[in-house]
């Protein structure tokens, strides 16, 4: 099966973009789950709305690019990144 994690460097710079700027999601809406299977040709086995929702893993997954971004360690894209977040630590929480 595939996943976020799985297919995350192959993914719309702009759709990782939105996921990493709205952490409190656990489902990623059908316009980007279209614009996903688009772009990297593969399935998300989205449910009847079109819908993907995230799995326990994948949130890790997302939650350490999240914090890795934050920090300065990778822009959305994986590249590497020069701004630090102060507040990085307090929004894991």
């Amino acid at each position: 099966m595939t996943t976020i994690s799985s297919i995350w460097t192959r993914i719309d710079p702009g759709v990782q973009q939105w996921v990493l700027e709205n952490p409190g999601c656990v489902v990623l809406p059908r316009t980007l789950v279209n614009r996903v299977e688009a772009t990297v040709g593969e399935s998300l086995h989205a449910d009847a709305h079109g819908e993907y929702w995230f799995s326990g893993e994948e949130l890790l997954f997302l939650k350490a690019r999240r914090r890795a971004q934050d920090l300065g360690g990778f822009r959305a894209d994986g590249n590497a990144d020069s701004r630090r977040s102060e507040h990085a630590e307090m929004m894991d929480r």
